[in-house]
């Protein structure tokens, strides 16, 4: 198995992903209790390796 590499995703200009982010970390918030901070990270492609 190939192990992969990930950098953070690069979300600018994503309103529809950090909007949904963002809910995520509400719920997860209210539901743990204390406050939740999710990061997203992507799959480095094999052409961004070398």
């Amino acid at each position: 198995m190939i192990d992969k590499d990930y950098r953070i995703a690069e979300l600018s200009g994503q309103n529809d992903a950090l909007d949904a982010i963002r809910k995520l970390e509400q719920q997860l918030t209210t539901v743990c209790g204390t406050e939740v901070a999710l990061i997203a990270y992507a799959a480095e492609l094999e052409d961004d390796r070398e």
